[in-house]
């Protein structure tokens, strides 16, 4: 499988750099156990992450084990699946366009069609939490609503993953959230942070906060006992 998102997105036409997630344009081997049909075509079954459309293609983002799979999306416009889904995945060996002076074609695996086969946690919590989460930010930031999407599905993926007892016990009984999204400096390093209450009768006090590398995406938690940073998936 070969992740050309890397070459691809950097044409992307936005007005600050506010990726979340950072994919290596590393050559990837051949995944173990995909089949091939009739038609030329590859099928495997997959973990869906996230949809990429900052670049010039739109793209899916999924993984195999320890593999990280990027293939140009055409053919998903219903666009319904959400982190850690289960998905069997069909698609095809083609090339596509690097904008630029000479406009070189690079190899791409090209998506032909995707299955959900399984829910996974976020549309697990969708269900049965059943409520938005608030956020807020401060009014000198400026950000895209397609960023402010991303902060959100972060944010919502943190949740099903996270054990700060406060959190989960908010969960447990359907309470309100929100969250904040700020920028912060941490030992020379740039952060988008974000702070994650649940809204009671008195307001809202923030109970975790996540800090997002900005030039790597890397996301930690706040471990306020330690005072230090913890990576989390």
């Amino acid at each position: 499988m070969i992740a050309v998102c890397g070459l691809l997105a950097c044409n992307a036409k936005t007005a600050q750099k506010q990726d979340l997630v950072k994919v290596s344009p590393t050559l990837q081997k051949p995944l173990a156990g995909q089949k091939r049909n009739n038609g030329g075509e590859h099928i495997d079954r997959m973990t869906f992450v996230e949809y990429l459309d900052d670049g010039d293609y739109s793209q899916i983002l999924a993984k195999k084990g320890d593999s990280t799979i990027v293939l140009i999306n055409e053919a998903d416009t219903t666009r319904n699946l959400n982190r850690g889904d289960k998905i069997q995945v069909t698609w095809k060996d083609g090339t596509v366009t690097v904008p630029g002076d000479q406009e070189d074609e690079m190899p791409a695996s090209l998506l032909v069609s995707v299955k959900k086969t399984a829910d996974g946690p976020v549309t697990a919590f969708r269900n049965n939490y059943g409520k938005k989460i608030k956020y807020t930010w401060s009014a000198e930031e400026e950000f895209t609503s397609s960023y402010l999407d991303k902060v959100y599905r972060l944010t919502e993926y943190y949740l099903t993953q996270t054990k700060n007892p406060l959190l989960r016990a908010a969960i447990k009984k359907r309470e309100e959230l929100t969250y904040s999204i700020e920028s912060a400096e941490r030992n020379g390093e740039r952060y988008r942070v974000i702070g994650i209450a649940p809204i009671g009768p008195n307001g809202s006090n923030i109970v975790q906060w996540l800090y997002v590398e900005e030039e790597k995406g890397r996301v930690y938690e706040y471990d306020l006992p330690g005072d230090k940073l913890v990576a989390f998936d």
